[in-house]
């Protein structure tokens, strides 16, 4: 995976060669960019896109407008219903619906819209 940050080649490792501790997943991480992205269990198909400090604490803003839709006790809809909101909201393909993927201008963008369709704005 080559970092969209430096355009180097991002190192291959395990969660506990990265944190000292096994989360039970892989990890492609840029060192000189601080920037890392997780995978699917210990395979190699990363979650998204590298990440950096920034992007990472944006995603995480998110993350935290669109995980109640589905997520916890006031949870509104399935999993599934979020996910085909968000394609809606972003006018996304369903490999595209994914935080994971946004760059910072998309997550603003999903924030916004998700704070629209709440009510929130």
């Amino acid at each position: 995976m080559i970092c969209g940050y430096c355009g180097n080649e991002a190192e291959f490792m395990s969660s506990k060669q990265f944190y000292g501790r096994d989360y039970g997943v892989n990890m492609y991480v840029c060192r000189p960019c601080d920037a890392y992205v997780g995978t699917h269990g210990k395979g190699k198909t990363p979650l998204g896109t590298l990440a950096n400090a920034r992007l990472r604490n944006i995603r995480r803003a998110a993350h935290s407008m669109f995980d109640p839709l589905w997520k916890g006790k006031y949870r509104k809809m399935s999993r599934s219903k979020a996910y085909r909101v968000m394609q809606e909201l972003m006018d996304l393909p369903p490999k595209k619906a994914h935080i994971g993927m946004m760059d910072e201008e998309q997550c603003f963008e999903l924030i916004r819209k998700l704070k629209e369709y709440r009510g929130l704005a």
